[in-house]
């Protein structure tokens, strides 16, 4: 025996019981299964697991379509990297252009830019790394060259990028520290040895100014030896105590002498008459002397500096030179007293002191 359920109430009641003791229903035992009776098939029943296949292939579908998005993705970053083709060959344009036109601040921002957006992949890629490595490489060593500033540091940084993109730039460098050189020298060959080098310089018409105006204060032989013989007939006249031959040897005007501005000639007898109250022989020798000639407004005048010496002897021996030849005679005999002066004379285009100052 075995319990059913009721087919009206739902008890469960005996296999053998003709109806139902709660609800009276008949029982009719090949209509009604048993508590313990399974189904015929498993198609009647929906399988236990159908449920989790359906999750299993919805996540499958959602990677499989991550997984492309990410492939499309990654192939977009690898062969563009932020632009198009078209972008890469207007990067490559503009670069092109900065190197021509020797944009080189323009040239360094493009550069920087390409190799911040695109790789090795790019089409221009190779062509631009060369240009890169080789610009940036020179600019370092131009900057340090800029930075000792020295003409050595420009001729070395020449010889190592002698067709270099910074050549514009140190050849001008080259040119100023070269000029700058030559003004401080300030000699006839240093200007000279400028122009040379640099025929179409920066500076080369102040250059030949600067050569002009040394040309014309740049003393010939003859002037040299005209400013001597003035001089030494100034002393002459002075030690001789000659009037006339001392006034021919001064300008109409004179500025000051030994001490006294804007002597007349009177003053200047009475300074000669004085050195000659002792009655000893005066003999002055004129050494040292360097000249230089100055333009002074148009006027050209001649700055003179010299020692003097000045030799007394007493009256009845002479100075032991031969006045002639201005060499020592046989009866040469030492000065009762030698005095020694600098002095400094201005003499103008006529070959006339117009200044002479002396001191001990």
């Amino acid at each position: 025996m075995s319990l059913i359920k009721c087919p009206e109430c739902g008890n469960e009641i005996s296999d053998l019981a003709a109806s139902c003791p709660q609800c009276g229903c008949p029982i009719n035992s090949q209509t009604v299964p048993s508590l313990k009776q399974k189904p015929a098939s498993s198609a009647q029943q929906p399988a236990p697991n159908a449920p989790a296949k359906k999750r299993a292939g919805a996540t499958i579908a959602i990677v499989s379509v991550a997984i492309l998005i990410l492939a499309g993705a990654a192939a977009w970053f690898l062969f563009f990297r932020g632009g198009t083709d078209d972008d890469e060959r207007r990067a490559y344009d503009a670069i092109m252009r900065y190197e021509n036109a020797h944009q080189l601040d323009s040239l360094s921002e493009a550069l920087n830019d390409y190799f911040d957006t695109y790789n090795s992949d790019a089409y221009h890629y190779s062509q631009l790394k060369g240009l890169h490595d080789r610009f940036f490489t020179e600019r370092a060593d131009w900057q340090a060259a800029e930075g000792i500033l020295s003409i050595e540091s420009v001729r070395h940084f020449l010889d190592v990028h002698p067709d270099g993109f910074f050549l514009k730039d140190a050849k001008q460098k080259l040119d100023s520290l070269s000029y700058k050189d030559a003004k401080e020298v300030n000699t006839r060959e240093a200007f000279e040895h400028y122009l040379s080098q640099f025929p179409q310089g920066k500076y080369t018409a102040e250059a030949r100014n600067l050569l002009s105006d040394l040309d014309s204060e740049e003393l010939s032989v003859e002037e040299k030896a005209s400013v001597k013989e003035a001089l030494t007939a100034h002393f002459d006249a002075l030690g001789d105590n000659d009037k006339e031959a001392i006034a021919s040897t001064l300008a109409d005007e004179i500025s000051s002498y030994i001490g006294k501005s804007n002597p007349e000639l009177e003053d200047i007898y009475a300074y000669m008459t004085n050195m000659h109250s002792s009655g000893r022989i005066i003999v002055f020798i004129v050494k040292n002397l360097n000249i230089t000639k100055v333009d002074a407004a148009g006027r050209t005048i001649y700055n003179a500096q010299f020692s003097l010496d000045e030799e007394a002897y007493k009256r009845g021996h002479h100075s032991g030179l031969d006045t002639e030849a201005g060499e020592p005679t046989e009866n040469t005999e030492e000065p009762a007293e030698v005095k020694h002066f600098s002095g400094t004379a201005v003499l103008n285009s006529s070959m006339k002191i117009t200044s002479l100052v002396l001191r001990k």
